[in-house]
């Protein structure tokens, strides 16, 4: 028979349990990353996209749309985990990158609203 202890904090005090990252999401963090979501890959227009945390702290407001070949390591070179120096000289920096996002967004937005008018 195995024994396994509980983790105690101070004073014998159980632990305080960590929320899940996905609770901790603004509504604002959410609508962004659907969005972001919506979109083709940012480098070849391909779908469906994975959302990849970009830069440095790590927020879900910068975020990017990039298929599987260009996300994952296990599909080579071109893609971003494989090498993101080689990744960033083929496509531009982090911030070129995100700004391209928000006018892929921005323009999502204009067509939407010109189907109202």
């Amino acid at each position: 028979m195995t024994f396994i202890a509980r983790m105690k904090g101070p004073l014998g005090q159980k632990g305080e349990k960590r929320k899940p990252r996905s609770a901790s999401k603004t509504k604002a963090e959410k609508d962004h990353m659907e969005a972001v979501d919506g979109l083709p890959c940012l480098v070849c227009g391909a779908w469906p996209v994975e959302v990849h945390h970009e830069g440095e702290p790590r927020s879900n407001m910068r975020v990017l749309p990039l298929c599987p070949p260009h996300h994952r390591r296990e599909f080579g070179p071109g893609a971003y985990h494989y090498s993101k120096r080689a990744f960033y000289a083929a496509h531009g920096s982090s911030e070129e990158l995100l700004k391209r996002v928000e006018r892929m967004l921005t323009d999502q937005e204009d067509e939407a609203l010109g189907n109202w008018f």
